[in-house]
């Protein structure tokens, strides 16, 4: 039976997180919008912990496992396959994201009603940990693009994606935590700025589709020139 893509792992990842995402916001929409968790008496928009702690926590958790393991598959494979210039600094991104992956586990199991300060420190952990980890990556491949130029595409496209994540993140994540911690109007605001958090994380997810794509070449192109190599040994 052959074994599946590399890419189809980050592929799975972030499929599993959309439909999470969707499927909380659907959900919340198809029941009439109702007040949740520690909404305000005029906020509109519930944060993503909102739901997570009512009906939904199931399929947040679910989802949460899902996506955080085929995740850690691709994360794996990447560190393992993909050329670096410093395999020491892609060890440390695969570990410091693990942390922010467990994180998000924990996230899902302690929900922001019964657990409200252990809640917002692990989303801390979460987003500083994919932050860090991301920041690692990108530095690594500048030094791989100061070496190949122009001659990595895929390489420069993985880079502008995974710099992209960064710095969207950060642009999002600092207004939304004033903004969490504020008067209840700014909440609506703030619950906005986490949901396009959250989707804008797929991205992140997804560019290691791109990474493993171009390693699963190279050794299809590798095994092609070996086996041409032998036919014209053999001739």
């Amino acid at each position: 039976m052959p074994k599946p893509p590399f890419w189809a792992f980050p592929l799975v990842s972030a499929c599993t997180w959309l439909v999470t995402l969707f499927g909380m916001l659907g959900h919340w929409f198809m029941v009439g919008r109702p007040r949740y968790g520690r909404m305000e008496f005029d906020q509109t928009v519930p944060f993503i912990s909102d739901l997570a702690a009512q009906k939904l926590w199931p399929l947040f958790l679910i989802g949460s496992l899902v996506t955080t393991s085929f995740f850690g598959v691709s994360f794996h494979q990447f560190v393992q396959k993909k050329e670096h210039h410093s395999r020491a600094l892609a060890y440390f991104s695969f570990f410091i994201t693990l942390i922010g992956s467990l994180s998000l586990i924990m996230i899902s199991v302690f929900d922001n009603i019964d657990f409200k300060h252990l809640h917002d420190v692990f989303v801390t952990i979460f987003i500083t940990g994919y932050l860090i980890g991301a920041v690692a990556i990108c530095i690594d491949y500048f030094y791989l693009m100061t070496l190949y130029g122009s001659e990595r595409r895929i390489l420069f496209a993985s880079f502008f994606i995974k710099i992209s994540f960064i710095i969207t993140e950060l642009a999002f994540i600092l207004p939304f935590r004033i903004m969490a911690g504020m008067h209840h109007a700014e909440k609506n605001a703030a619950a906005i700025l986490e949901w396009a958090t959250a989707f804008i994380f797929t991205g992140y997810i997804l560019s290691f589709a791109v990474d493993l794509m171009e390693e699963e070449d190279d050794l299809f192109n590798t095994s092609h020139k070996y086996h041409q190599l032998e036919m014209n040994t053999v001739f």
